[in-house]
């Protein structure tokens, strides 16, 4: 499950809250692909609003729609919930991936061990 973790300010937050009104149309992946390959440094302009209206309008998404959960904030308080349940457990950095509740770092071989030995466990 992905999850908000905001660490370089203000477009840090519009971005993530950009991401969200995006999941309203079914468009989340799609449109955190395109913000992490048009990301050009902390705050240098690539999540500014008008930036993240262009990334939807090029994703194909409703305008409107997405205009409308942004100024309504309808994304801020999931993106806060998942901010406050990052800090409250301790996590202070991105990436951070958790395995049943564990922090995991690492290799991909270490992440390859640590899920296989939570499916082993699962069964």
């Amino acid at each position: 499950m992905y999850r908000h973790f905001i660490v370089v300010g203000e477009e840090s937050l519009i971005a993530a809250m950009g991401a969200e009104c995006a999941a309203e149309q079914d468009s989340f992946w799609a449109f955190h692909d395109t913000l992490f390959e048009n990301w050009s440094g902390e705050n240098e302009g690539a999540f500014a609003y008008s930036k993240l209206q262009g990334y939807s309008h090029d994703l194909g998404m409703n305008a409107a729609e997405f205009t409308d959960c942004m100024e309504n904030g309808r994304g801020f308080n999931r993106v806060r919930a998942h901010h406050e349940d990052a800090m409250s457990r301790g996590i202070d950095s991105t990436p951070t991936v958790l395995i049943n509740g564990e922090r995991v770092f690492g290799s991909y071989q270490t992440f390859q061990q640590a899920i296989e030995a939570a499916l082993e466990s699962a069964d």
